[in-house]
Parts: structure tokens; C-alpha cells; sequence
């Protein structure tokens, strides 16, 4: 999947890098104007691009508007403000220079390690419990009263997947990108991720 994404995105610079300097050149504006809301919103994207895939990969079409709607919103909502203020307390907690979360200091092996153990094992649990949450009560349209055996059932699976992925995701992110695009990163990483979960929920027909 990361293949084609890689080739679409150098057939479109080949064939005309400038509109693509451009919307880079937009995109970094906004991120340093409003970095919250410009967060939210290419959360949303990105996950509402994951739904199509999942769609198209469950039922070789595209079937409900609907559910991506739900998937997108979830991203506003959620996904894109819990990652801009999750990294940016995870910079200011990790902080030596007295900077908080604006500081650079914090990259060194052994600082970088504790920042991917921590994230392993609370933001990263919690998101994935929510998404189960949120694909059983919305997506699956079961009652609240099936939601705590669905989670009980799935979660464990789901967890374990995840950390065959995030860890090396979270690393890279803390090591080598600077904090302001962080956010940017997981949502791609979490194109492939989401679009996993996504494949798990069974896929609604329009109404």
C-alpha cells in the first residue's frame, strides 16, 4: 500500500512540482498559524482516505459516504487534538533545557526510549481501546451493551499488531522528526494502521 502511495506522490511531483511546492508552502503556513486546527483537519483526511481503502479493499467498490463521514469526524474530533497535545506533553515531560514542549534537547538514545515506552503503554493502549469503542457503537451500530465483550475480545489481538508497528513508528518520530510535523507523521503511519482496524468492522450498505 505504502508503494503505490510513494509512486502516486512522485508521478504528481514529476509532473508538476510547483503545484506541489505550493500546497507544501500553504500547508507549513497554516501549521505555524494554527497548528491545532491544521492538525485536526489533515487527521481527518487521512483518515477518511484509510475508510475508502478499507472499503474498496472488503468490498472491491466504494459504499458508504456515510461511514467515512463517521471516520473522518473521528479524526477531527479526536485523533488530530489528542496527537498535537500528547506530543507536545510528551516533549515538555522529557524536557532538560527548560524550554517545555518547544525544546530539541530530548533525542538522545536513552531519553528517546522512555518517550517510546511511555507512549507504548498509555496513549497508544488508549487510542486503540477508543477506536474499538468507536467502530462497534458507530460504524457496526451495536448497542452500548456489546461494546465491552467486543473489546474484550478484539482488543488483545489488536494490541499485539500494534506494537508491530507503533514502536518503530513512535521511534523514528521522537528521534529524528522535528515536533511540529510529529503529528503529520503518525497520521500517515496510521493510514496503514486505520485502514487494518477499519477491514475489521464490517462495512454498512447506504440506508
Amino acid at each position: 500500500m505504502l508503494y503505490f502511495i510513494v509512486i502516486i506522490l512522485y508521478e504528481a511531483m514529476t509532473a508538476n512540482p510547483s503545484i506541489l511546492r505550493i500546497a507544501w508552502q500553504r500547508y507549513l503556513h497554516q501549521l505555524n498559524k494554527r497548528p491545532l486546527r491544521t492538525k485536526a483537519l489533515t487527521a481527518a483526511g487521512i483518515a477518511a482516505i484509510s475508510d475508502v481503502i478499507a472499503q474498496r479493499i472488503l468490498t472491491g467498490g466504494y459504499r458508504s459516504g456515510r461511514r467515512t463521514l463517521a471516520v473522518a469526524l473521528y479524526g477531527l474530533l479526536y485523533t488530530g487534538p489528542a496527537a498535537h497535545y500528547w506530543q507536545k506533553f510528551v516533549q515538555w515531560a522529557f524536557c532538560t533545557c527548560g524550554k517545555g514542549s518547544n525544546c530539541n534537547c530530548s533525542s538522545d538514545a536513552m531519553t528517546v526510549f522512555k518517550k517510546v515506552v511511555v507512549d507504548q503503554v498509555t496513549y497508544g493502549p488508549v487510542c486503540n481501546v477508543l477506536f474499538l469503542c468507536f467502530t462497534g457503537l458507530v460504524l457496526e451500530d451495536r448497542p452500548w451493551s456489546d461494546i465491552g465483550t467486543k473489546v474484550f475480545r478484539n482488543y488483545p489481538a489488536v494490541q499485539l499488531n500494534a506494537w508491530r508497528l507503533w514502536p518503530l513508528a513512535s521511534l523514528i518520530n521522537f528521534k529524528f522528526v522535528p515536533i511540529k510535523f510529529r503529528v503529520l507523521f503518525l497520521n500517515l503511519v496510521a493510514l496503514v494502521w486505520s485502514t487494518f482496524l477499519l477491514m475489521r468492522a464490517r462495512v454498512q450498505r447506504p440506508a
